[in-house]
């Protein structure tokens, strides 16, 4: 390597943040400060991640950067650093980019040993030191002990051992030997105290000027102490926005701590990914331990299971990583219970022992009643209200079964509760010779006894109660249907399904109702075929195979299915898949209603998350039983109307959904020129409407129908734009000109010159209290005062071009302009600041709003399926992300599409996507929402080992158990 290389640090310290941060910060201060003279601050720079790390820094970027920028390695060692996963990447990264004769190395705990035998650690006796450091070193590397150092505490350059080892590293990192380290620091020590004693006269003359500089030291702190929380919460939100699509409920908890440490830009990023990864979850019940269990062998994973009641009112799992039961509990394993239309959590079920890979499991229709499979061809009966075991069936004696052949290898459970089937291998007459046959078996649950069993040829079926509780049996070798309805002797003949090919299947299951089948032609990856039993009629195809479809015959067709890491939906009129939720190891488990609306899953690894179809937090349907569409509001994006006959309909655009405000007897017409459309106004209270036709203002009496006096009849066109806070005053706009009217005399109260609009007209913010227009100046902002009249709060100048479409926030706080080329000016009103968008979005709509919080200008991006939120940063312009628009089906598979969207401001502060299509999407776009949705899904603290990564040294609660400043 070049000696001659420029290097931003001397040295590089990586350690386990379990155990060594103490001890790690010490060496640190140890190295800058021995030796030092005292005019500099320290004579080697050494990196250490929690004190040195810049604003957004991680291990994915600005970590491996020092890491290539550091002269030499220095590893705290231990066995806690050698299983650590962040310690080893960073000891990888130094052994493929860098020279070994520069990795140093201090013992924190455990034994090293060095066999110059083989020229390699000896390795039997060798505990603090990752196995990737096998056979790396030429030589024995240096290396000190600090083992005793650690045990004692004794952390000071005063304590002799302590001093000695960092004397030693010191010395290699500035290429000197350790006496002339020694004498160095000797000599600089003797020149403080000389100048320690002059400064001792001059302090007493210079008492005020060391105030001051204490108090500039203290106001020092509070900046190192926020560049540090600033530091902290954007990693954070990086760690967030890198784990959204893979881990959605690390991602919650990653934003949640961002957000709770310092709120910054990205930290609002981080929140709204969170929120659209979480889109349609309804709760998370249990993470994923990031591991796999190994006591079952290799092919074999521990199980973790999940049932919903077909009513979908309740949930069921179990897991062997359940993270609600400690080691000690003598209590067994549970079960959990969760009521989803109450969303609360049940007594579990305590004795159920679920064998070690899982098995049967299910719930009857009402979820009253639970049915698990246990140990060996057991089957329990559970009572979920009590909690209480009803009964068990045995099928047969696994235990003399080769352990391949234990478990059922078929399970259904009537939607009646009054009927189990399962099919399994039973030892035959002469079972000392280890032979089997498969059978088939059911069971009536209320008496336990067997209905039927029976042997059959192969164990290729798949089992499921039909809506008559009548059990269907699907033989995928033999291609036949097979009907049990439940009376001893009562099988029907078996029916061969017409149009099945005779291709080989892997891996049949069946819809809950048995009507239709999903065939598998190899048993990993391949390509899948569905079938309709009844119809003999193929219904689909893929190339990949689908992971445990799930088929809930209420649900119109859609099918759910793991496909590797992912919960996907398949709407099959639609022909379309997407992804309902992600995990950070494979889906293992999943189950839903019979309609479809209620989806749990579990992972590989112990996850469990309830999801939902319908009732989605990013984003929730608001009813409009009119239909009313975009193109029927009014100028005010609050009121629509819709004329028939010989008269018009009014409607009030709420959070709540359209609500009727009255009929007028006139006729108001709708332009796609806005210059020459009516409009209509509506009070606050809902009870007066003024309209604007063509030069005439009149006002109206909702209530009766009836016209107030007489109309006003201007030269020019006159629109209004709002009534005041009075709801006696309303604001209206001629060309050039804004008027307050008094309504009960049309007397002008007041006049204000504005730009005049091309295209766009004055807003009024979403509480009536302030106006925003286009002025020759720029963008101008007004408020009322308590006589009804505007008052010139801010004229902020902003880049024109001749179309501009203004924009003001809920409280008028903030105001913005929107070029025609996407460009958004962005103004604070209070301060005078100005910012600009720091994209353009050619592709960007007109419609823009602020969030309630003001924090963000939300804009509607691209159109058709490309439709999405863009969010900007309303004091900045930097962009903080964007979610996806979702169309709407509406029954009709060829109309699919994502209409342009027109966005509308409301009171409350919530975003209504208003679609051409008369589809209505509530959507809360401020932080204090998306902490509340994130909260409700993950409230439990971040994991110590994140904890100790990212906040080590910081006193923060956990930001679901305390209301975060705003």
């Amino acid at each position: 390597m070049d000696d001659e290389r420029p290097y931003r640090r001397d040295a590089f310290i990586s350690y386990s943040h379990k155990q060594d941060v103490p001890l790690a910060a010490a060496l640190q201060r140890g190295l800058h400060r021995l030796a030092r003279p005292w005019t500099r601050r320290q004579t080697v720079n050494v990196f250490r991640d929690t004190t040195s790390l810049a604003a957004s820094s991680d291990l994915g970027g600005d970590l491996l950067q020092e890491l290539g920028g550091a002269r030499y390695f220095i590893y705290v060692a231990s066995p806690a650093a050698a299983q650590s996963r962040w310690v080893r990447e960073e000891i990888e990264f130094w052994i493929e980019h860098r020279p070994m004769d520069r990795f140093l190395i201090a013992v924190s705990d455990g034994t090293i040993a060095w066999d110059p035998r083989i020229n390699d650690w000896d390795w039997d006796r060798t505990t603090c030191l990752p196995a990737v450091l096998r056979r790396k070193f030429a030589r024995e590397p240096l290396w000190v002990d600090l083992t005793a150092v650690r045990a004692a505490e004794q952390f000071s350059l005063r304590d002799a051992p302590f001093r000695d080892a960092v004397a030693t590293l010191l010395a290699r990192l500035r290429g000197l030997s350790k006496d002339a380290v020694d004498s160095e620091d000797l000599r600089q020590r003797r020149t403080a105290v000389r100048v320690l004693r002059g400064a001792v006269t001059a302090l007493s003359v210079l008492l005020v000027t060391s105030l001051i500089a204490g108090f500039l030291a203290w106001q020092q702190r509070g900046e190192a102490l926020t560049q540090a929380r600033t530091s902290a919460s954007q990693a954070l939100a990086a760690r967030a926005l890198e784990t959204a699509a893979s881990d959605p409920r690390k991602a919650a908890q990653f934003a949640l701590y961002a957000d709770s440490v310092q709120r910054t830009g990205e930290s609002a990023q981080a929140l709204a990914r969170a929120v659209a990864a979480n889109d349609n979850v309804t709760k998370h019940f249990q993470a994923g331990s990031e591991v796999l269990a190994d006591y079952l062998g290799s092919g074999s994973n521990a199980p973790t299971q999940v049932t919903v009641s077909a009513d979908g009112g309740t949930l069921a799992y179990y897991s062997a990583f359940d993270s609600q039961r400690r080691a000690d509990d003598e209590r067994g394993p549970l079960i959990h219970l969760y009521d989803i239309r109450s969303g609360t959590v049940l007594p579990s079920i305590t004795g159920a022992h679920w064998p070690p890979r899982g098995g049967g499991f299910a719930l009857s229709a009402d979820g009253r009643t639970l049915a698990v499979e246990t140990a060996t061809h057991n089957i329990e009966l559970w009572d979920v209200r009590r909690q209480e075991r009803i009964r068990s069936f045995t099928a047969s004696n696994g235990l003399q079964l080769a352990n391949a052949l234990m478990g059922l290898r078929a399970f259904a459970f009537s939607g009646d509760g009054q009927r189990v089937a399962a099919a399994f291998y039973a030892p035959d007459s002469a079972g000392a010779s280890g032979t089997a046959t498969f059978h088939l078996a059911v069971w009536d649950t209320a008496t336990g006894r067997v209905l039927s069993m029976e042997p059959t040829e192969a164990d290729g079926v798949a089992l499921a109660f039909d809506k008559e509780n009548r059990l269907q049996v699907f033989d995928k070798d033999n291609r036949t249907l097979r009907t049990f309805a439940g009376v001893p002797g009562s099988w029907g003949v078996p029916r061969q399904v017409p149009g099945l090919p005779r291709a080989d299947f892997a891996y049949a299951t069946l819809s809950d109702d048995g009507t239709k089948a999903y065939l598998q032609k190899e048993p990993q990856g391949g390509t899948f075929e569905v079938w309709d039993l009844v119809k003999g009629e193929r219904v689909n195809t893929g190339v990949s195979a689908l992971g445990s479809p799930i088929m809930p015959s209420a649900a119109g067709g859609t099918w759910f299915a793991g496909v590797g890491k992912e919960l996907v939906v398949y709407d099959a009129a639609l022909r379309r898949q997407r992804t309902l939720g992600s995990f950070s190891w494979p889906v293992r488990s999943l189950s839903a209603s019979a309609d479809g609306r209620w989806v749990a899953a579990a992972s590989d690894d112990g996850a469990v998350s309830l999801f939902s179809t319908t009732s989605v937090q990013g984003g929730t349907p608001v009813p409009n039983e009119q239909q009313v569409k975009a193109a029927e509001l009014s100028l005010d994006r609050r009121t629509a109307f819709r004329s028939g006959g010989a008269g018009t309909d009014l409607w009030s655009v709420t959070p709540k959904g359209v609500q009727p405000l009255g009929r007028l007897p006139v006729q108001l017409a709708h332009s796609s020129n806005a210059d020459e459309s009516d409009v209509v106004v509506v009070s606050r209270d809902g009870a007066r409407a003024v309209t604007g036709q063509k030069g005439h203002l009149s006002v109206w009496n909702l209530t009766s129908g009836t016209q107030v006096g007489s109309p006003l009849t201007a030269e020019a066109r006159v629109v209004p734009l709002s009534f005041a806070p009075d709801d006696v005053h309303v604001l209206v706009a001629t060309e050039k000109v804004l008027q307050v009217i008094d309504t009960r005399t049309w007397e002008i109260h007041q006049s204000v010159q504005h730009a005049g609009p091309i295209g766009s007209y004055p807003v009024v913010s979403a509480d009536r209290t302030a106006v925003a227009s286009l002025v020759d100046d720029g963008l101008a902002v007004w408020r009322w005062t308590s006589d009804m009249r505007l008052r010139l709060v801010r004229t902020a100048p902003v880049e024109r071009t001749i179309y501009m479409f203004p924009a003001i926030s809920v409280h008028g706080e903030k105001a913005a302009a929107i070029n025609a080329d996407g460009r958004i000016s962005l103004v604070d009103v209070t301060t005078g600041r100005t910012a600009s968008s720091t994209a353009v979005q050619s592709k960007g709509g007109k419609s823009v709003l602020f969030s309630q919080d003001a924090r963000f200008v939300v804009q509607v991006v691209g159109s058709g399926r490309e439709a999405s939120l863009q969010f900007w940063d309303s004091t900045t312009g930097e962009a903080r992300g964007s979610w996806a628009l979702e169309g709407q089906n509406n029954g009709d598979p060829s109309s699919w599409s994502v209409p342009d969207v027109e966005l509308l401001a409301t009171a409350d502060g919530s975003v209504l996507a208003f679609g051409a299509d008369g589809s209505l999407v509530r959507r809360t776009t401020d932080l204090s929402s998306w902490r509340s949705i994130l909260c409700g899904l993950v409230p439990d603290p971040l994991p110590a080992s994140e904890y100790d990564r990212y906040l080590t040294g910081m006193e923060i609660s956990p930001p679901c158990t305390r209301n975060v400043k705003e």
